[in-house]
């Protein structure tokens, strides 16, 4: 198996991958003040707020959802070309037309149509540039780096955000977004140019595999779809049930969430790095290995949750903000190691001609658990400590569904060895 990238491909990752930076950029820019804007420019009720700001959102999940399958069915480009073209124009028509509330939230709708027709067919392009075939294994890097890129927007964004905002108005945020989007549009169109220069074995009708390869890849990709729906709502529990117990159990909780959040942003960060060293300076990357990765990561993120679990003894011993500092450490870094493993799972065990369709797909399921996050917070209510033994143990079954899926994988390939030497 050649890990080695050719300067086509070297190119085309920076390209896309700067691409998206100043997308999160612009996008992460406006969502930090969006809530406040709508209140304070339009008038509108929290209520009302609350209602637009889940429909924008909404609106990005379905999109998305379909977005890949329009770039399976027609031409992937135009269609992401047209969702970089939306966003500019978008952010300078909030900035410039009246705040009038059907023109802003209008605004607001296209803005996150253009959104939702990027996200699932960026993570395509990026996939099919590293040149898989058979059983090669070898864009995980490339997906841990896409995790930064998305991190790094933000990380940058909100500080930015208040800057501008104190310094300049409201207004300033939208045009800066604007430039973002347009420095976007421009990195994309010249990654159109070298995406079109490298002969993509993805592109080609006949890239076709045997049926035992299609069977196990759909085992696979069905496997993790599943299990990634019990993983994401316990992990995303950390923005919620874990919140609730720092405002339970620790006195200045306001300060610790801050600490906990500034935390996230610069170590997260620092852990994808080394993440992405320590894949490149791998010899050989299969599906084993990163059915591993994502085992380490719920071994990591059971452990936080029985350090929460256990505060009311544990805090006799070990200083009470140490231990959730502790346990929030350990579930970046289990997400740092699950999420981008999870992304290229599902990217690689797709059918070619459906990669698109299934990325939506993966998105909406990480909108589906987020949907049913309130059901941790119900379970917190009636027993704290209960609720995070809760987590762990779904977790639990996550690392032995993994397994089984583990163990499947590796004899299905034996056996799909075995019959080429046949």
């Amino acid at each position: 198996m050649n890990n080695t990238l050719n300067n086509e491909q070297k190119s085309g990752i920076r390209l896309l991958l700067t691409s998206k930076a100043f997308e999160r950029l612009a996008f992460y820019l406006i969502m930090a003040i969006l809530l406040q804007y709508l209140m304070d420019s339009l008038k509108l009720e929290s209520v009302a707020v609350g209602y637009y700001y889940s429909a924008f959102y909404g609106i990005i999940g379905f999109t998305t959802l379909f977005s890949g399958l329009l770039g399976d069915l027609k031409d992937r480009m135009k269609i992401v070309k047209a969702g970089f073209i939306l966003l500019p124009l978008m952010y300078l028509a909030i900035a410039f037309l009246p705040s009038i509330s059907y023109i802003t939230i209008t605004a607001l709708i296209i803005l996150a149509i253009g959104i939702g027709l990027i996200s699932p067919n960026i993570i395509v392009f990026l996939g099919n540039i590293y040149n898989e075939k058979g059983n090669e294994i070898v864009g995980l890097s490339g997906f841990v780096l896409f995790t930064i890129t998305v991190n790094l927007g933000a990380l940058i964004a909100p500080p930015l955000s208040i800057f501008l905002k104190d310094s300049f108005g409201i207004n300033s945020i939208f045009l800066v977004a604007a430039l973002f989007g347009l420095l976007s549009l421009f990195l994309f169109l010249k990654f159109k140019i070298q995406y079109n220069k490298i002969n993509l074995i993805a592109e080609q009708k006949s890239n076709l595999i045997n049926t035992k390869s299609k069977n196990l890849n759909t085992i696979i990709l069905v496997s993790i779809l599943a299990i990634g729906v019990l993983i994401r709502f316990a992990l995303n529990q950390k923005g919620l049930t874990f919140t609730f117990a720092i405002m339970d159990y620790i006195e200045n909780a306001d300060d610790l969430n801050q600490t906990l959040n500034d935390i996230e942003k610069y170590i997260s960060f620092i852990f994808l790095f080394l993440f992405a060293i320590f894949i490149v300076r791998l010899k050989k990357l299969n599906w084993g290995k990163i059915f591993n990765f994502i085992i380490i990561g719920l071994i990591f993120s059971i452990a936080a949750f029985v350090l929460i679990a256990s505060f009311t003894p544990l805090s006799k011993l070990i200083n009470e903000k140490s231990i959730f500092i502790q346990s929030y450490v350990l579930l970046i870094i289990a997400e740092t190691l699950i999420s981008p493993a999870i992304l290229y799972s599902i990217y690689r065990s797709s059918p070619i001609k459906y990669k698109g369709f299934l990325q939506g797909i993966s998105l909406f399921v990480i909108a589906l658990s987020n949907s049913l996050l309130f059901l941790g917070a119900l379970l917190y209510e009636k027993n704290a400590s209960l609720c995070f033994i809760v987590f762990g143990i779904i977790l639990l079954i996550a690392i032995l569904l993994i397994i089984s899926l583990k163990k499947i994988t590796n004899n299905k390939l034996t056996d799909i060895e075995r019959n080429k030497d046949r």
